[in-house]
């Protein structure tokens, strides 16, 4: 009961407390790193749509015709007078536009085309896409491939652990447990700063520990699909798994891949709390480590080099 009431009294929960502190100063700049590049990942349909959306349904009625090779040639050399085709892919599906590659002036030129009204769909490279891409390949394998997404499951179980941990210190006792709800602005700064850390854990937390359970997916599908062919073996089960629902909902969870806007919104926000709670976690480490680490080494220093003036004449 002793941890109900006066969780601060409590040896495990002090034990807790080191681990989290710790593990926190360990991989913060990586979890703010990732989380933000997370938060920019969202959006990469989003921009592709834009970018590279597919020709319009209208485009391709039942009654549209494509163009032949000869005709989307005769099109992309009157808006690119002078240019060499150099290559020119007319794709199988309806809704997906042409790919022409030119060669202007020594310069190339990579663009797409609508295959049924022959207009220009832009860039087939653009430099925005380019930018996503290099935040997904970071965010995702750390530009080290399958070794980089198993750096990543690791960050992901110390993720969940700091979230455990955290749920562990959030709690301050029966009488005033609502305190981590929120923040009070009124209370002396050092307070302000652990509610803001504490009330931002919390109403995170259960994403956040669904991300570092992903991270670790992601990089070990085998070992989840071994765990729901162990519960729901396929040759028993009819139809879909429950199991293979749950693992496909998460990665749906993990990059906001249902709802709208909103939901894409929210989640850049969140995925900037680490960033927030990385500083007030830094900050309650200089004040309850650092500082006091600093404040006795600096006075260990006073005393070795003063010389008692007694011992001087002697």
């Amino acid at each position: 009961m002793g941890y109900w009431k006066h969780p601060e009294r409590v040896w495990l929960r002090r034990a807790i407390f080191q681990v989290h502190l710790w593990t926190g100063i360990a991989i913060g700049l990586y979890i703010v790193v990732i989380s933000v590049t997370g938060s920019a990942v969202v959006f990469r349909r989003d921009l592709l749509q834009t970018k590279l959306g597919n020709i319009r349904a209208a485009d391709a009625g039942p009654n549209a015709k494509r163009m032949t090779e000869a005709e989307l040639r005769e099109v992309v050399l009157r808006k690119y007078p002078g240019a060499e085709i150099t290559r020119l892919v007319i794709p199988r599906r309806r809704l997906t536009p042409s790919e022409v590659t030119l060669s202007v002036g020594g310069d190339k030129i990579e663009e797409r085309f609508n295959q049924y009204t022959g207009a220009d769909m832009g860039e087939l490279h653009p430099a925005s896409v380019a930018i996503m891409e290099w935040f997904v390949d970071f965010h995702d394998n750390l530009f080290k491939g399958e070794t980089g997404r198993q750096v990543n499951a690791v960050g992901g179980g110390l993720l969940c652990l700091l979230c455990i941990s955290g749920m562990v210190i959030w709690w301050r006792g029966r009488s005033v447990w609502y305190r981590g709800f929120y923040v009070n602005p009124k209370r002396g700064w050092r307070t302000l700063n652990f509610d803001l850390h504490a009330s931002m854990g919390f109403w995170s937390m259960v994403i956040l520990f669904m991300w570092g359970l992903t991270g670790i997916y992601f990089a070990f599908p085998q070992l989840f699909i071994a765990v729901v062919d162990y519960f729901e073996p396929s040759e028993v089960v009819n139809g879909t798994r429950k199991g293979d629902e749950f693992l496909a909902w998460l990665v749906r969870m993990h990059f906001g891949r249902y709802g709208g806007m909103g939901v894409r919104i929210t989640y850049v926000i969140i995925g900037l709390l680490p960033a927030v709670m990385f500083v007030t976690g830094a900050i309650m480490w200089w004040n309850r480590v650092l500082r006091r680490w600093v404040t006795e080494t600096r006075a260990a220093r006073a005393g070795a080099t003063f010389t008692h003036p007694a011992a001087a004449e002697e």
